[in-house]
């Protein structure tokens, strides 16, 4: 790619997307335009000289206006979990009209599930759907791909890991469970992160935009560290300067707990909680005006409340247990035992053979850098 190639970035809101669009201005690459669905999510990206365009993966038009002109498409928007592959296919679409060289789709190795079989560590292994909602629809939009690939679009498919850094979920998580002074490990935390750091990721990312080798593939991308839970927790713990009381249940434990729980009224209760909390769903009720009046009043009263009886009432709407008296930690969620009892390391041979690709930034070196954008964010303190 020379520096006046046109790039579209979707997704360019995100965790990822922001730090691929701060990578690509540090580069010198002056044509690069970022997909926005929504501008109130854009400060992180307003800052950077690149073109803002608005636009949803969900209008084909919105896409072909957005890609027009681009030779290298980054794709990791995400939409509704439902609209995953129709998004995907619609960008594609208006890639293949814009007859772009380039298109990486960023994936997951979720598409093997939360907890994969031990034949996943290489991309030999075919992918299964799980039931689980987001692997599945991340196994569908990459199937997309493919099938764009067949016809001739120039893509290459990414399957990133837990992807952390600055901006990531996992490390607020973290950090905001370690401040209430006691911590659960799931299986002590001997199971393996598989830790992509994101500039790392990024790096996986150009190195795919620009080899030729690259096109038809799909590529498992990690830090190719043996990084367990533990070490990720305890490094979180060290930047706090606290000492954790650690609890510990076992995978087999949590699996047994929810095999117990009722089926079908537990799975409508889950799905109709989610239904009736979402953003989506409250929009649509602020159309009637009483309710919206209604929905007013009731934030009012929930912000004058004190934080202890605000936190009972955000753990009950999300369906986490309440606050308890007790010692021991509330039963962690089905997903998070699965992701973090897997004992597998994927290996990143053929990122290193196709792309090159050799990871610049180890684990230690990602904890630090991790740790000044907490630190000037806020989140650890003074």
């Amino acid at each position: 790619m020379n520096q006046a190639t046109g790039i579209l970035v979707t997704g360019a809101t995100g965790f990822i997307g922001g730090r691929v669009c701060e990578r690509l201005v540090q580069s010198g690459f002056r044509n690069v335009r970022g997909l926005v669905h929504d501008f109130r999510h854009a400060p992180r990206i307003a800052r950077l000289p690149i073109q803002l365009r608005g636009g949803d993966l969900m209008n084909p038009k919105s896409l072909e206006e957005a890609v027009a002109g681009c030779k290298v498409v980054f794709h990791l928007g995400l939409g509704p979990d439902s609209g995953v592959a129709k998004g995907t296919r619609n960008l594609a679409e208006a890639a293949v009209g814009a007859a772009v060289d380039r298109f990486v789709h960023i994936s997951t190795t979720a598409v093997y599930g939360l907890k994969p079989p031990p034949d996943a560590a290489t991309e030999d292994a075919r992918p299964r759907r799980t039931g689980n909602e987001y692997c599945d629809c991340k196994l569908a939009a990459e199937q997309v791909v493919q099938v764009f690939m067949a016809r001739g679009l120039p893509a290459v498919i990414l399957r990133p890991c837990i992807v952390l850094g600055p901006y990531s979920r996992w490390s607020i998580g973290i950090v905001n469970q370690l401040r209430k002074g006691s911590y659960l490990l799931i299986d002590e935390g001997g199971g393996l992160c598989n830790t992509t750091y994101v500039d790392n990721l990024v790096d996986a990312m150009l190195l795919a935009a620009e080899k030729p080798e690259a096109v038809g593939q799909t590529i498992t991308i990690t830090d190719g560290e043996r990084v367990t839970w533990r070490d990720v927790i305890l490094a979180h713990a060290r930047m706090l300067g606290t000492e954790p009381r650690f609890e510990n249940i076992s995978s087999a434990e949590i699996d047994s707990y929810y095999r117990d729980q009722p089926g079908v009224v537990n799975a409508s209760m889950k799905a109709s909680r989610k239904v009736l909390t979402s953003p989506e769903f409250r929009k649509l009720l602020r159309q009637i005006s009483i309710v919206d009046k209604m929905l007013i009043w009731a934030w009012s009263k929930f912000e004058g409340m004190p934080e202890l009886e605000k936190d009972m009432w955000r753990k009950r709407l999300s369906g986490g247990a309440t606050a308890n008296s007790g010692k021991t930690p509330a039963m962690p969620d089905a997903d998070r035992a699965a992701i973090e009892s897997v004992g597998l390391l994927f290996s990143i041979e053929k990122a290193r053979r196709v792309l090159g690709y050799s990871p610049r930034i180890q684990f230690s070196q990602a904890m630090r850098r991790t740790e000044q954008w907490l630190r000037f964010a806020n989140f650890l303190g003074v």
